[in-house]
């Protein structure tokens, strides 16, 4: 072997005491941006858990609105209160069924969203594509909203308006949400192909619509049904496409769709800032989450 090479060696550390100091705020600084990169996450996940925690009012009930329609809201408001003047006023959520279901099969659901201080009348037609039923239950609830012998009166507030269903009445929501008095549309996994839509309404919307799809879902696919929304939509839209989930996954509680749902409703309903992080800027929550396939226009 070349002596010159046998005898080369790394130099020495001229202080013993550099070394753990060295190794030491090498490991804080690790710790530290590691608790950086970790922050947003935890943010995140924390923020998106909000949405699928009860809101603030308790004790929903639900009361029948006439014949054709069932509202979810507190308890108290069916016993007298303060003056009619002093009454906080709520947005609306008008609710279309799946076919062949009624609100029973989504109770959950819209029970959630009556905890976060919104109105949800829902339509008890098992056939709400058109919109016309769900129309009626939003007619209703103005008249009630004048009505001074109404639980419900001067509570409404009739300038955002909501129209959200699932399936055949994700379409009768799309469908409403040509009405002006429409503030916003949140369509799930919308039938769109049905004599009783109109392929047209996607183009005539009048406020930004959320839609919503599952990759398992063969009874409303979203290459057949949300697709044809989207590309044709007059509006803004916020597409998100739920991997692994059936047609079925809304029911009942909303599953994983209860959180998104009910952050777009707080945005664009009740102005709420933190509600708008899911779905927008460079921290879109929703669009960083690998269980869901997002597009925007």
């Amino acid at each position: 072997m070349d002596q010159s090479l046998r005898h080369q060696s790394v130099p020495r550390v001229s202080s013993t005491r550099s070394t753990p100091v060295t190794a030491f705020a090498l490991l804080a600084l690790g710790l530290i941006m590691a608790g950086c990169a970790a922050r947003p996450a935890q943010d995140s996940i924390a923020l998106s858990q909000s949405f699928f925690d009860p809101g603030a009012q308790t004790n929903i009930v639900e009361t029948r609105g006439g014949l054709h329609c069932r509202i979810f809201h507190p308890r108290e408001w069916l016993t007298p209160d303060a003056p009619s003047g002093q009454r906080k006023q709520h947005p609306l959520v008008i609710w279309g069924n799946g076919t062949h279901a009624s609100p029973a099969a989504y109770r959950s659901l819209l029970e959630h969203w009556a905890s976060h201080e919104l109105i949800v009348v829902a339509s008890m037609s098992p056939n709400a594509g058109r919109g016309v039923e769900m129309r009626d239950c939003l007619n209703y609830m103005l008249t009630q909203n004048s009505d001074s012998a109404s639980p419900f009166f001067q509570r409404v507030d009739s300038e955002r308006v909501a129209a959200a269903g699932h399936s055949q009445g994700g379409g009768g929501a799309i469908m409403l949400g040509r009405d002006e008095r429409i503030t916003t549309v949140v369509a799930i996994q919308p039938y769109v192909l049905g004599e009783r839509h109109n392929p047209q309404a996607a183009a005539n919307q009048r406020g930004p619509m959320l839609l919503l799809s599952g990759q398992e879902d063969f009874s409303a696919s979203a290459t057949t049904n949300q697709q044809p929304v989207f590309d044709s939509a007059n509006v803004p839209v916020f597409w998100a496409n739920l991997r692994g989930a059936t047609h079925f996954a809304p029911m009942d509680t909303g599953g994983s769709f209860r959180g998104p749902m009910t952050a777009w409703l707080r945005w664009k309903l009740l102005d709420d800032v933190q509600a708008a992080r899911m779905f927008e800027g460079e921290g879109c929550v929703l669009c960083a989450d690998e269980r869901w396939l997002i597009q925007t226009r």
